[in-house]
């Protein structure tokens, strides 16, 4: 029988799994729920608002730093009028200077928006002031400096802002002219006979610049606008998809498993039935049994109609999405779980504690199925309890936390490697030399049709805990 397994289980092993190949494994956290897959690298998020704005203004005042140098460099290279050079070179000087006032008081972080519109017509102001040093209406053709305020508040500040510089700069320069004209500010230097046309002209094209930096401004924050929108979308999407991911590896591992527990189950219940054939002709020797040998005898009998139980539900839950549900009073699940390994437990020398009341709410499951998963736990730590030289003592509590039965099952042995703990509900992964790593990944899967968990951790004063954790009947109705 073992032959045709192992041959039965190499064909399987053959045969290319429909597993999707998934990304960069991460470290499960503890505690280890069963099964954990890895997820993958989620795209770059956008920066925070707080990073964004700190950029945007130090992209304003490398604007105005380097503006106002070149200005200072300009008017000492090829100043003409001492007069018109003194005016030009405090305004410049007093727009490099005014950019330690507003660090500090944008640190305050008082009125951001408000500060930005008056450091916006700060400069308006300090540009028209270098431009009637330089002449007012006599300096027309300079104009063009003007169009760096709208042109930077564009894109720094908004489209709103950009308005307001390019109108503000318009009607600061004509209300000097005006002024000028008026003879209320004398002029720093004599206007060109065309100077009208020549201010008219660059002022029309000031706002045709202002206009369209406005424009090209709106549209680019739209654009950001729906890229952030697009992102959020991706990142739903990217979720989708994982979760999607895990779904099909979930029925991958079920179908592989659908597979291993036929042709495994086949086998076994050969064996059982051999079993039951031994057990009908020890009864009837025709010789008394003794009491004692008789009790072993129904005892025997019991254990293989359980395993016989457990090898037709497990069988139904490789192939059976939802299985059927019932109320099941957990601690009487406990207790054929506990009477089951009483022998070996004796044998062992191993303690086992029970404080599973019956009075805890039931959970919606098959009791069978429960069995099942309680009695692989168990299993696994009398198997690292067996040789241990350590107190052997496996205790099973119960207990209810915001709607939900907790089942603990501890005990004293060695723990779980660290490197091995990320990987105990995985199917096929076993550290045992004759161990197949199925127990343990086909009850997390019971569980988790259940709608409940099975994770495992290591406990601080030694050894392991499995925690299983189910609904109560009256929270989740049958699928």
């Amino acid at each position: 029988m073992n032959d045709k397994i192992a041959k039965r289980l190499t064909r399987l092993a053959a045969r290319p799994q429909p597993l999707l190949v998934t990304p960069q494994a991460v470290a499960a956290p503890e505690p280890v729920r069963a099964p954990q897959p890895a997820s993958a690298p989620a795209a770059a998020p956008p920066p925070p608002e707080g990073e964004h704005r700190r950029r945007r203004l130090r992209q304003e005042f490398a604007v105005r730093v380097t503006v106002t140098s070149l200005l200072l460099l300009f008017n000492e290279a090829v100043a003409v009028d001492h007069v018109m050079s003194s005016i030009i070179r405090l305004t410049a000087f007093i727009g490099l200077v005014l950019n330690v006032p507003y660090c500090l008081a944008i640190r305050t972080g008082v009125a951001l928006r408000a500060q930005a519109y008056v450091r916006l017509l700060i400069d308006v102001g300090l540009t028209t002031t270098g431009l009637y040093g330089a002449g007012g209406l006599g300096a027309a053709q300079y104009l063009g400096i003007y169009a760096i305020v709208p042109i930077y508040t564009a894109f720094v500040f908004s489209s709103r802002a950009c308005v307001l510089a390019t109108v503000a700069a318009t009607a600061s320069y004509l209300a000097v002219v005006a002024l000028q004209v008026a003879h209320w500010l004398p002029y720093t230097q004599q206007p060109l006979p065309e100077a009208w046309l020549i201010a008219a002209f660059n002022l029309l094209v000031l706002n045709i610049v202002g206009s369209l930096a406005a424009l090209l401004a709106e549209a680019y924050r739209v654009s950001r606008q729906r890229l952030r929108t697009l992102y959020g979308e991706l990142e739903r999407a990217h979720d989708e998809s994982l979760k999607l991911n895990v779904e099909i590896q979930g029925a991958a591992r079920r179908f592989v498993l659908a597979e291993v527990v036929a042709g495994v189950t086949h086998e076994v219940r050969n064996a059982l039935q051999g079993a039951f054939g031994h057990l009908w002709l020890a009864r009837r020797t025709g010789r008394p049994l003794s009491p004692e040998a008789a009790t072993h005898l129904d005892e025997v009998e019991q254990a293989c109609e359980s395993a016989m139980r457990i090898i037709r539900t497990t069988l139904d839950m490789a192939r059976r999405p939802a299985p059927e549900r019932e109320p099941v009073v957990l601690a009487e699940v406990v207790r054929r779980v506990a009477k089951l390994k009483a022998v070996e437990f004796r044998r062992d020398d191993i303690t086992l504690e029970t404080d599973v009341p019956g009075t805890l709410p039931r959970v919606l499951a098959s009791p069978y199925q429960l069995q099942q998963v309680l009695l692989n736990v168990v299993a696994n730590a009398h198997d690292e309890l067996r040789s241990s030289t350590r107190r052997r003592e496996i205790t099973i509590t119960g207990q209810t936390s915001e709607g939900r039965v907790i089942v603990e099952v501890r005990d004293t042995g060695p723990g779980i490697a660290p490197n091995v703990l990320p990987h105990v509900f995985e199917p096929f992964y076993t550290t045992k030399v004759a161990g197949s790593g199925l127990g343990l990944a086909i009850s997390a899967g019971i569980v988790e049709a259940f709608g409940g968990t099975l994770t495992a951790e290591n406990r601080r004063e030694g050894g392991a805990v499995f925690r299983l954790t189910l609904p109560v009947a009256g929270r989740l109705s049958p699928a």
